[in-house]
């Protein structure tokens, strides 16, 4: 029992004297500002009454990070022009604001290059516009899976790039029939842009 007992002592100061990194919870804010289109696709509103891409920016901030984790927020802003009056109406174009949160994973590939694979959720309203005055607004929640690509330039900013794909869903009153035309839509979303650390 005695050399048992001393065995496990030998063993247990070997294994807690090796060097060990122990992850820890981070905060320090990462800022990307990036351009973005948005591709809708499907049988619904965005994509059918409207020009199949929309053109705006976001910025993203991941504030929190845990070993390889990165928990953050950003704000994102596109247009798209109306382009059958018929099922917009009496509009030019939709204005999309949303907010999300997004968790992320880093993967480092290289000295230079490292993806991280992102998982999204936020709110998102939609104001139809024309000649300058507002006409109508929806809003809704939107749910999106996608990839982050960073080059780093230097210790302090790389080149962005994400893909991504988005999908909506809106609270518009209508008739039974077009709830999902109306309700429901998706989009590939594709962005580049420069993130700061």
């Amino acid at each position: 029992m005695k050399n048992l007992t001393l065995l496990f002592l030998l063993i247990s100061s070997i294994v807690y004297s090796q060097k060990k990194t122990n992850p820890k919870l981070d905060f320090h804010p990462d800022i990307t500002i990036a351009f973005i289109t948005n591709s809708y696709f499907g049988d619904n509103y965005l994509a059918q009454g409207h020009q199949k891409q929309s053109v705006g920016f976001q910025i993203k901030s991941d504030w929190l990070h845990y070993d390889n984790f990165s928990l953050g927020f950003g704000v994102e802003k596109s247009t798209q022009k109306v382009t059958d009056f018929s099922l917009g109406g009496n509009i030019d174009k939709t204005n999309s604001n949303s907010a999300i949160l997004f968790l992320s994973y880093k993967i480092t590939l290289n000295s230079k290059l490292c993806i991280s694979p992102e998982a999204s959720y936020g709110g998102i309203e939609l104001r139809q516009k024309s000649g300058g005055k507002f006409y109508g607004y929806q809003a809704g929640r939107r749910y999106g899976l996608g990839t982050n690509f960073n080059f780093e330039l230097n210790k302090n900013a790389a080149l962005y790039s994400n893909i991504s794909y988005n999908y909506y869903q809106l609270n518009t009153r209508t008739t039974e029939e077009f709830i999902d035309y109306f309700n429901r839509s998706n989009a590939i979303s594709v962005s580049l842009g420069i993130k700061f650390y």
